[in-house]
């Protein structure tokens, strides 16, 4: 029983700074779910995931966050809200978690979305790969570009 204690606590201490470290990844059910909620609500929902709206580059229509913990790779994840009068919004989440970008492209199907194109364009000065895709209610795209770090994109909007 003793070792059992022991084992658990060099466990808890070994495996847990990397837990308790890690950057929240949306899954592409809660995007879809964080297109319909309301400014504040969008505010308060990434706030509780530990993100910290970034006033000095927010605007009144785009809303910026980024991760209050930074990646193994010293990266930071970003969320945006983007909601001009009488829109969806549009939120787009940018991180360097590669699984997460290949589970997100794996669902896709199961979800209902389809292949509309692909393109090639520049994002953040860098040259970058954008897949589109919808299922109807969702418009959704799907990007890589490399900066500093490999980032991956998930970008969806809700139709009027």
């Amino acid at each position: 029983m003793k070792g059992t204690i022991i084992f658990l606590a060099l466990a808890f201490t070994f495996f847990a700074p990397g837990i308790c470290h890690a950057q929240y990844n949306f899954p592409l059910v809660e995007l879809e779910k964080l297109c319909g909620k309301n400014s504040s609500d969008f505010d308060t929902y990434v706030m509780e995931k530990d993100y910290t709206i970034q006033s000095k580059t927010s605007t009144q229509i785009l809303k910026i966050y980024k991760s209050d913990k930074k990646s193994a790779d010293g990266t930071t994840n970003v969320i945006t809200r983007y909601q001009v009068p009488n829109a969806a919004s549009k939120i787009e989440f940018s991180t360097t978690d590669k699984k997460y970008y290949l589970d997100v492209k794996s669902k896709l199907a199961s979800m209902g979305f389809k292949l509309l194109n692909d393109e090639v364009k520049t994002i953040n000065g860098a040259q970058a790969q954008v897949y589109h895709y919808s299922n109807g209610p969702f418009q959704l795209s799907l990007g890589t570009y490399s900066t500093e770090a490999n980032w991956y994109i998930v970008d969806i909007n809700g139709n009027l």
